[in-house]
């Protein structure tokens, strides 16, 4: 025996097997307390509305990135903003604000630029 398995005891011994369920039991829905559970599983496997904002915030900031490396500032000006929109809807005020100091950021390098 090495040494972790004289730790962990080592191999375990068979088990009796347990016997099968019969056939016709295994087709049947599971139940909880007289619940079945199909139902309640098809609902939470169901996707979120909201997660289509998080999506198009993903794409913005990868949008905004691009552009920033590119030097478009002010097409990154515009994904900056979108992005502040989006978090005003969402009700974050801090969020907004700091979208919105970016799209300054960036307004003061377009000017800096031309």
């Amino acid at each position: 025996m090495g040494f972790l398995a004289s730790l962990f005891g080592g191999k375990k011994k068979d088990a009796p097997k347990p016997e099968k369920a019969p056939a016709a039991a295994s087709t049947a829905k599971p139940t909880v307390m007289g619940k079945q559970v199909a139902p309640a599983m098809a609902t939470a496997a169901t996707p979120v509305a909201a997660t289509g904002t998080g999506v198009a915030q993903v794409k913005l900031r990868l949008k905004l990135a691009a552009l920033l490396r590119a030097g478009e500032y002010t097409q990154a000006y515009k994904a900056a903003r979108e992005l502040a929109e989006i978090q005003v809807k969402a009700g974050r005020r801090i969020g907004a604000r700091i979208w919105d100091e970016q799209a300054d950021r960036i307004l003061a390098q377009l000017d800096a630029v031309a």
